[in-house]
């Protein structure tokens, strides 16, 4: 349903009501997981990740279910809760990483070029989650299966 016109689908109860979004296949309950998303070709989006049973009808972001980090207006912020934290000196890569220590309840967004953190959050999982992508204009390109860079790893 992107797009001017709305396009006309049949109901279904794994769809996001008014939302844009599209959750990954892939459940996470433990370990580390990495991987990129292109961005370039959208200036609104919202990427994170969400527990496996968010409800349909909020957008990632907007309750205590997801969390994620969104660019808009030329900025990044996190999410959670509808709460933001404005995140500097980024400015608008072409990729970004994200990486997830599920036991360690440690969430990441990543320089790709350098495999730096550039800000972290803290999630309270309930149970698995899976990615979690939103997007309001162009599109994303995610690339999965990635190992997880030498200098992200824990010690």
């Amino acid at each position: 349903m992107l797009g001017i016109d709305r396009t006309r689908v049949p109901q279904n109860p794994e769809r996001f009501r008014d939302w844009a979004v599209v959750l990954g296949d892939t459940t996470i309950s433990r370990g580390c997981h990495y991987w990129e998303v292109t961005v370039k070709r959208s200036q609104q989006f919202r990427i994170g990740v969400a527990d496996v049973d968010i409800s349909r009808d909020v957008c990632i972001g907007m309750d205590d279910n997801s969390w994620v980090f969104a660019f808009g207006n030329r900025c990044w912020n996190a999410m959670f809760a509808n709460e933001t934290t404005p995140i500097t000196n980024i400015g608008q890569p072409e990729r970004v990483g994200l990486f997830l220590d599920y036991d360690c309840k440690r969430f990441s967004l990543v320089d790709t070029q350098q495999h730096m953190f550039i800000h972290n959050m803290s999630p309270e999982f309930r149970g698995p989650v899976v990615p979690a992508f939103a997007v309001w204009d162009g599109e994303l390109l995610t690339h999965s299966g990635l190992d997880v860079p030498e200098k992200l790893k824990p010690s």
